[in-house]
């Protein structure tokens, strides 16, 4: 996405962020699966690569997001249909008996699968239970067009015989934001949504069970995100955005359970250019946990004294940001948090949640304990779903019941992938021309012929540029992309150039101003020049590829280093950036300061937007383009991308257009990603050699 300002929130569960993680080669007979890492092969062979089939890569895994109720009781997840998988359904299936006397870990059979939810005219993005453990919540981009972003959230009684399926949050152009469960009333919920003001997300109660919905807190004008305080259920905290000097302000305010509220007053204020987040109340309400960059340079855990607003520094890592971070949900204490700089650190600060994840790897297919996501439990923390995602396989879910320190296997993500060779990634770390270390990712194809005298030969480079830039990077793992990719026999590099999030506010405010013609382009270059230098690309045969920022990139890349690249794939790329920040969505305003600060002054200075808008630099183009477009972008108008590829046609640049008519800033039908990915086969086989 072009900015995504939310930051993952673990208080008082464990609940971390997915993050891959290195791996290598390991089977566990419990496990009853072979994880393939590469192909056997004889010296003075040649070796023939099994091709990985784009739809186990591009087409919806069998099983994504298994979360459990919170009694225990049922597991949900995201699943496909055997007979139709173009879509996903939530399924929900018994851990136990009928009459609750067996529990499912300890017996082989498969689990009671008691309802499927949803159809086959909605793409289910992510859903959650509710308190009842009866009532499932989900959303779906029901506001408007397909593509839109307007999600609302939707719910539905598993155990209701009628299936009556609910929406929540209705009406046009009407978008969810945040979600906000009651522990003490199940059929309340708060949601914060814009139906009165499109630009502004005001705060309403909710009733499950008849869907009315009551304003509760209106947004004065500057709130980009709201907190409800879980012992009386009410707004307690808000974080506003300074449109004078872009600065952010958690606010506070005292409530009571008769709902009387005290004065709004400041609780941490971060200047513009600081980097954190408000993370959770403490135990005993007098203090909160909060991330921060303030008098550092990279965003560190602090608990904060509500009454005297002193801070202590509870741990940071100087060389990036602070990641997960679990609370433990009976003391006021941290039971351990993670740093990735180049792969996935755990620290912990509780020796028992050690051994656990110790017990998990001994248990599990996967050799470290960086390779292990606890990614939900329930009610009272007894029963643990677990994620293991080492680097050359798709996740692999588990239930781990803690007390009795045993897991089950519930399944792969998608078991077809198994069988073939996943070619390694390796992190680097690359020196700009400035002196700048840039971590980076490469992934490079299996040799498909090999000699005691060969080595590693330059194989062809695709340059695989993220997206955002802020609050986004590339990670290190397993990444159906790049291993496209490299299966097809190109190197894959992916890259964190300067103004990329997770290693502090100064490497991530090198990027302002320096779009297009400047310091963060440059790194990307630097980067291409480092892996010819190193005999890993062939110099003549380097593509860039990129969605969002990084389809802007690819364009730059294009027009502003035209002889560096053979080809290029953009997809919801902003081609002329003034037109883009004129055209982001209304509730994107309390935010428009601050990108205007970070991308450089373009509604001011015409002379400043031509020069980093690669629209205007059309004549420099010299190879094919790959361009795609969502008619329903509201990021990337299409009447941008249109106005471009009109221009490349009439200056007879080789340009592919595709415009998928249903899709928005992503493509997500799995009819359209089929297309979309065979289409990128066909255009690097035609203009990249491998």
């Amino acid at each position: 996405s072009l900015l995504l300002l939310r930051e993952c929130l673990f208080a008082f569960q464990i609940s971390p962020c997915h993050r891959s993680c290195t791996t290598q080669q390991h089977h566990r007979k419990n496990y009853q699966l072979k994880i393939t890492s590469q192909p056997q092969v004889i010296e003075d062979t040649e070796v023939k690569i099994p091709t990985i089939p784009r739809n186990l890569l591009f087409g919806n895994f069998q099983h994504r997001l298994p979360k459990l109720s919170p009694d225990g009781k049922y597991l949900a997840y995201l699943g496909t249909d055997p007979n139709d998988k173009s879509c996903y359904y939530i399924y929900v299936q018994s851990l136990f008996e009928l009459n609750g006397a067996s529990d499912y870990a300890d017996n082989d059979d498969q689990p009671l699968s008691v309802a499927k939810i949803g159809s086959p005219d909605e793409i289910i993005r992510n859903f959650f239970w509710a308190g009842d453990s009866q009532t499932i919540l989900y959303y779906v981009n029901s506001g408007g067009q397909p593509g839109d972003e307007n999600y609302h959230l939707w719910a539905v009684n598993v155990f209701d015989g009628v299936r009556f399926y609910r929406d929540l949050t209705p009406g046009d152009n009407v978008k969810v934001q945040d979600v906000f469960l009651n522990p003490w009333k199940s059929s309340e919920i708060m949601v914060a949504i814009n139906a009165r003001d499109s630009s502004l997300f005001d705060m309403y109660r909710c009733n499950l069970f008849t869907g009315e919905l009551v304003l509760d807190t209106m947004n004065p004008g500057n709130v980009i995100a709201w907190g409800v305080d879980p012992r009386t259920f009410q707004v307690q905290r808000s974080i506003i955005r300074n449109q004078t000097d872009d600065s952010t302000t958690i606010l506070m305010r005292d409530v009571t359970s008769d709902g009387q509220f005290g004065e709004w007053r400041e609780l941490y204020h971060y200047p513009y250019g600081e980097l954190g987040n408000f993370m959770g109340m403490g135990i005993d309400g007098r203090s909160c946990w909060i991330t921060s960059s303030c008098g550092r340079d990279t965003k560190a855990l602090l608990k904060l004294d509500l009454e005297t607003k002193e801070t202590s520094t509870i741990c940071e890592d100087p060389r990036c940001d602070i990641g997960e971070i679990i609370l433990d949900p009976e003391a006021d204490y941290v039971s351990m948090v993670s740093y990735e700089y180049e792969e996935r650190e755990l620290h912990f600060f509780n020796s028992n949640l050690e051994w656990h994840y110790n017990n998990l790897v001994r248990q599990g297919p996967v050799e470290k304990v960086s390779e292990v996501y606890v990614v939900g439990q329930n009610r009272d923390n007894s029963i643990w779903v677990v994620s293991y995602e080492p680097s050359n396989s798709p996740p692999i879910y588990a239930l781990y019941y803690a007390k009795q320190q045993r897991i089950k296997r519930l399944f792969c993500a998608q078991p077809g992938l198994l069988q073939y060779p996943i070619s390694p990634m390796q992190s680097v770390s690359i020196k700009a021309r400035d002196g700048l270390p840039l971590v980076a990712y490469l992934s490079r194809p299996f040799q498909t012929k090999v000699s005691l005298q060969d080595t590693k030969v330059p194989a062809p480079l695709v340059l695989l540029v993220h997206g955002g830039p802020w609050e986004e990077r590339d990670w290190y793992g397993f990444n159906p992309l790049a291993n496209f990719l490299t299966n097809r026999g190109y190197a894959v590099l992916q890259v964190n150039f300067r103004g990329s999030s997770g290693y502090g506010k100064a490497f991530s405010h090198k990027g302002d101003g320096e779009w297009g013609v400047g310091s963060m382009q440059h790194d990307l270059t630097d980067s291409v020049a480092w892996c010819v230098e190193n005999g890993i690309a062939d110099k003549n045969n380097i593509a860039i590829f990129g969605t969002s920022y990084g389809g802007y990139a690819a364009l730059s890349g294009l027009v502003f280093t035209p002889e560096l690249y053979k080809c290029g794939i953009a997809i919801a790329a902003p081609s002329d950036v003034k037109s883009m920040i004129e055209n982001v969505p209304t509730y994107w305003g309390p935010l428009r300061n601050t990108i205007l600060r970070r991308v450089g002054p373009v509604n001011e200075d015409e002379e400043f937007n031509r020069k980093i808008s690669p629209f205007y630099h059309l004549e420099k183009m010299k190879a094919p383009l790959l361009l795609v477009q969502g008619s329903n972008d509201v990021r990337v108008p299409q009447f941008d991308t249109d106005r471009m590829v009109a221009a490349l046609r009439e200056k007879k640049k080789d340009v592919e257009y595709v415009v998928y008519p249903d899709e928005g800033h992503s493509i997500l039908k799995l009819s359209n990603r089929a297309d979309f990915f065979e289409r990128i086969e066909l255009f690097l086989e035609k203009h990249l050699s491998s």
